[in-house]
């Protein structure tokens, strides 16, 4: 019902004005309509009376009584269809028939009854099939109106207005069960984490409208809001799940080596456009504010967008060092970022066939880990594509991304299947988009949805000077007092693509709080 509440609330408020609105202020008490009724005897002896009349009821419905009543009243319809207007009534123990019409006006009603009693008086006076049998008016057709039984609607508009509130709140009610089973989305942690059967290691809150499209740099820029924290538990969460998991288990050759090796994490979803490219982002500037040197795989070959949130041209990248065998060393793809301590290699241009490429990542991986402490592998949709499962036996942990509202009950059990069949551990859900409770915007000191020293400096796209890179002239100068791009372990610094001027950087949908714009 909390999910439903705004189906539940239309339908009460809709129901509420449509009575105000068309239901009359005022109960109707005015008769539906009116009957008219004469009386007559009947004359000629009263053992024919009684035999007869039946047949004089008949004479009155059939034949020329009928037509005469049609001619005189000017009946378009015919006297048949008039006759069967009227209602004759005999009663043999008075010697009576009652003739009786009944219409929405009382003048019609008196009209129709008081013709045939007329017309079945001259008929028989002139000739009488019935032995000398006359019939006399003792009392004209007088138009009486019906009994109305009365308004079932309760007097007073204020009254009614509320008896339609509440049938519509039972209407809103039944309909909202209904579209809850037709509708499996997950919504709640409760839910998700049921489906999934994985815990949520953080909670990403939702976003203003106003704050969508700055989201995946959130962390450099709001540093103390929740939206920042959220990411710094989940980085948290990660790297304890890979400590415990490489004590319990230490993975091969690299068990007796004198120096850890890169922590690698992949960064998967069930479905596009849950916010997973924009989690990597956030996740990168999390692990490299701790002092870490931070290396991003754009392994997502069929729909590569990583490049456009680090603020890097698409180029040589990941699917040419795997094609091209001219390409010895995987430092020469490095690229730094506009983020301090983090660096990308992209997706590259040779993206016909993201499937047989994503079986050959197991080198470009290992080296990898030398080139960095933090490794992140941005992948495609694990229920959207196969690329990830040939690069999920590689890493050292899954993080899976899910959005509130989006994954369906069938896509997490389907996923938490297929997760169950590899032995690297996952370290949880990042659930994207929950609505964050009061409580998350206390003060206490801590500055909670307070940016303070850490204001957001004006952004690209009109709202400063853009640099011949492409980057707003606010962020290069904040990158300028910051520590610059460390150096990437092998010999050699890291350099910047000579291909040409760098692109602006492209903002994030506004469709959700934290959104990929191409699958992502």
């Amino acid at each position: 019902m909390l999910h439903r509440a705004p189906l539940i609330a239309g339908a009460t408020v809709v129901a509420g004005l449509l009575s105000w609105f068309l239901v009359p202020a005022g109960t109707q008490n005015a008769p539906r309509s009116y009957t008219a009724t004469a009386q007559m005897t009947v004359d000629g002896g009263e053992e024919r009376v009684t035999v007869g009349l039946p047949r004089i009821a008949f004479f009155i419905t059939t034949g020329d009584i009928p037509q005469a009543a049609a001619d005189k009243l000017k009946y378009a319809d015919g006297p048949f269809a008039l006759a069967r207007r009227i209602v004759v009534a005999p009663d043999p123990a008075a010697s009576t028939i009652s003739i009786s019409a009944t219409d929405p006006h009382a003048t019609t009603a008196e009209s129709i009854a008081q013709t045939f009693a007329e017309a079945a008086k001259a008929y028989f006076a002139k000739a009488s099939p019935s032995g000398g049998t006359r019939l006399t008016i003792v009392q004209d057709a007088v138009a009486v109106p019906d009994a109305n039984p009365g308004s079932i609607l309760p007097p007073g508009r204020p009254t009614r207005t509320a008896l339609a509130a509440l049938i519509g709140l039972l209407f809103g009610m039944a309909l909202a069960v209904f579209v809850d089973r037709i509708d499996s989305r997950l919504r709640s942690r409760t839910e998700i984490q049921a489906a999934l059967g994985l815990p949520i290691i953080a909670e990403v809150p939702k976003l203003p409208r106003a704050k969508r499209s700055d989201a995946y740099h959130m962390v450099l820029d709001q540093p103390l809001s929740p939206f920042a924290d959220a990411y710094r538990a989940a980085r948290a969460a990660t790297t304890h799940s890979v400590e415990t998991s490489r004590a319990a288990a230490p993975r091969g050759p690299r068990e007796n080596d004198p120096e850890p090796q890169a922590v690698a994490v992949l960064v998967t979803s069930a479905q596009p456009s849950e916010g997973k490219t924009t989690s990597v982002a956030n996740l990168a500037a999390s692990f490299a504010e701790s002092g870490r040197r931070v290396l991003v795989l754009d392994a997502d070959l069929r729909s590569p967008d990583a490049h456009n949130l680090f603020d890097v041209p698409q180029g040589a990248g990941i699917s040419d060092y795997l094609v091209d065998s001219a390409l010895e060393h995987l430092q020469q793809l490095v690229r730094p970022t506009n983020m301090p301590g983090v660096s990308i290699i992209v997706a590259g241009t040779q993206l016909d066939h993201p499937t047989s490429l994503a079986s050959r990542m197991g080198p470009l991986l290992e080296e990898a880990r030398g080139l960095a402490d933090v490794v992140l592998v941005d992948t495609a949709p694990l229920l959207a594509a196969s690329d990830v499962f040939d690069i999920l036996p590689l890493v050292d942990t899954v993080l899976v991304v899910v959005r509130s509202g989006r994954i369906t009950h069938a896509a997490g059990s389907r996923l938490a299947e297929l997760l169950g069949r590899f032995k690297v551990p996952v370290s949880g859900v990042l659930l994207i988009g929950s609505k964050a409770s009061r409580s998350r915007s206390y003060g206490y000191g801590y500055g909670y949805g307070s940016p303070r020293s850490t204001s957001k400096k004006p952004r690209s796209g009109g709202h400063g000077p853009r640099s011949a890179h492409g980057t707003s002239a606010s962020r290069r100068d904040r990158l300028g007092r910051a520590e610059a791009p460390s150096t990437i372990r092998g010999g050699g610094e890291a350099r910047h693509d000579a291909a040409g001027p760098r692109p602006a950087v492209v903002e994030a949908s506004p469709d959700d709080s934290v959104s990929d714009r191409s699958g992502g």
